[in-house]
């Protein structure tokens, strides 16, 4: 079964940006301790770009990735920013050439 890949990015809005930045380093850190199947969960902001941050995430499965957002961190994280990201995009992704 192949890992799911996902890449996750977030522009927040200008006046929240400090409470979001902060909340979504408790939801990195708490996804770390508390989610079974996590094989990586970066958080990145993105050089010159103020309030662009993206979240670079690898799971073992799908089952893995349902289970992260029924965690009651995960939906915190969602209730908290609700009216404070001006936009996010995920694409998940699909390894295209393996390491020889």
């Amino acid at each position: 079964m192949n890992n799911i890949v996902l890449v996750v990015k977030i522009k927040v809005k200008e006046e929240f940006v400090e409470e979001v930045y902060t909340f979504m380093k408790a939801l990195h850190k708490l996804t770390h301790e508390l989610d079974a199947g996590c094989i990586q969960y970066d958080l990145h902001k993105v050089k010159e770009q103020d309030g662009e941050f993206c979240f670079i995430e690898t799971w073992e499965n799908q089952e893995s990735l349902d289970a992260h957002m029924e965690k009651d961190h995960f939906k915190h994280f969602m209730e908290f920013t609700d009216g404070k990201i001006e936009d996010m995009k995920i694409d998940f992704l699909e390894k295209y050439a393996e390491k020889k």
